[in-house]
């Protein structure tokens, strides 16, 4: 059953990393560098909101089965219409007392856009959170693929249609896709959890808080290990250099799908059941082929040639390759770090994944500004990749010593290989759809 949900969104995510390869070829050979730059640096301010805004959604996955899901849900829209507030006062802050400051992170012109990406972001993200705390993978996936589908074909529509040429045709993409993505979304959590929850126990905004906060601090910071050489990279060396960069992370980062299809699955799962011995062993078992795949499909990708980038994404992006390479082994470690923080979050101690991402910050900080000035954006590449595999080192001896794992149990058994066989098989059964 595990494998048959994981298969069912490594489809979606397979779907999505598609798409992704889509859209970036549409920017790269339609908008060009300095628009997907700046593309780029509004996606991130928008990233950096909704980890806010998901300190009180994100831990709907973890009590959508505990509390009433009504409840959950109301307080996750007071706290994003919240953050959305201060957002405004920050931005009008620091425009009127920094304003040079204010135009590195907030692209001119895109203030009011990012906050209103936020809140249909945030929106669409508490539906999700609902569903997937449920277990209801098949709805989770549908709805991710309406999203992420719609802004490919919007996209394409403003491009090649209405002639828009520049970082506006993502950006009213995104508008649209969500706003779509959102009508159905709202009618499968209303129809699904109107008549449940009556005798579950209260939710509370403290417990909400004190969990969603560990989380999603340890998000923000593991956001900027990722991210936070873009505002850098913008600041010393311009916009078609960070689009460059944008391009090469998207790429690279693709490959973590598989990861990221494991864990929804793997957190679903350890949310449900209160069983440190099934943790250990499913946390164990995911991360063994989660590493391995991710290692193989990056091989794959740094094999491919500089001239193939460049063909495909337009002469302008030929640095991809270097910065992929640059990438490469910090991605295999972000697949490991990615299963070794949904066992942490799916088993209610999130507080070992902000420490994780704090390690992984004190050598991001000091690399960005050692390596950017020696090797541009490889350079910011390679400041990344060192902080994903402090990180997972980190993690790893948390993970060590709380279930007392060995550095032999992470080679791949036989019995491994027998229940991957096992439930590989079982995928061509008939299953049953979800409720």
């Amino acid at each position: 059953m595990i494998l048959k949900k994981i298969v069912g969104t490594s489809g979606s995510r397979m779907l999505h990393a598609a798409s992704n390869l889509l859209l970036l070829w549409m920017a790269t050979n339609f908008l060009g560098a300095d628009a997907w730059g700046l593309a780029g640096l509004i996606l991130l301010d928008i990233s950096l909101l909704m980890l806010v805004a998901d300190i009180i959604a994100n831990p709907i996955i973890f009590y959508a089965s505990k509390r009433k899901p009504t409840q959950l849900q109301s307080m996750a829209f007071k706290w994003l219409a919240l953050v959305l507030i201060i957002a405004v006062i920050l931005f009008g802050t620091l425009y009127l007392v920094l304003p040079d400051v204010y135009f590195i992170i907030v692209p001119k012109g895109y203030g009011w856009h990012i906050v209103a990406l936020t809140a249909l972001h945030s929106l669409f993200s508490i539906n999700q959170y609902m569903l997937l705390g449920r277990e209801k993978i098949r709805a989770f996936n549908s709805l991710f693929i309406t999203q992420f589908s719609g802004t490919l074909l919007f996209m394409a529509v403003l491009i090649f249609i209405g002639g828009i040429r520049d970082e506006r045709a993502f950006v009213y993409a995104l508008y649209l896709s969500f706003i779509v993505a959102l009508i159905p979304g709202n009618v499968i959590v209303f129809n699904h959890f109107r008549s449940l929850g009556s005798s579950q126990p209260e939710a509370r905004f403290k417990e909400l808080f004190a969990f969603g906060s560990m989380t999603q601090l340890s998000s923000i910071v593991h956001t900027l290990n990722k991210r936070l050489g873009f505002y850098v990279i913008r600041n010393f060396m311009g916009l078609a250099h960070l689009g460059v960069y944008h391009s090469g992370t998207q790429v690279t980062e693709g490959m973590r799908l598989i990861g990221q299809s494991i864990a929804l699955v793997q957190v679903s799962s350890l949310a449900n059941r209160d069983d440190k011995a099934y943790a250990r062993e499913l946390s164990l078992q995911l991360l063994k082929f989660t590493v391995l795949l991710t290692f193989m499909a990056v091989l794959l990708l740094v094999m491919l040639p500089g001239s193939f980038f460049g063909l495909v994404f337009s002469k302008d992006f030929t640095g991809m390759k270097q910065v992929i390479f640059s990438l490469g082994l910090g991605v295999v470690a972000l697949s490991a770090n990615t299963i070794f923080s949904h066992y942490f979050s799916g088993t209610g101690r999130p507080k070992f994944n902000l420490y994780a991402s704090l390690v992984g910050f004190t050598v991001t900080v000091p690399a960005l500004f050692i390596f950017i000035p020696l090797f541009g954006i490889v350079g910011a590449g390679m400041a990344a990749s060192l902080a994903y595999i402090a990180t997972a080192i980190y993690q790893w001896i948390i993970f060590k010593k709380d279930t007392n794992t060995r550095l032999s149990d992470l080679l791949i058994k036989k019995s491994d290989i027998q229940l991957a066989v096992q439930a590989a098989r079982s995928l061509t059964k008939t299953r049953k759809p979800d409720k």
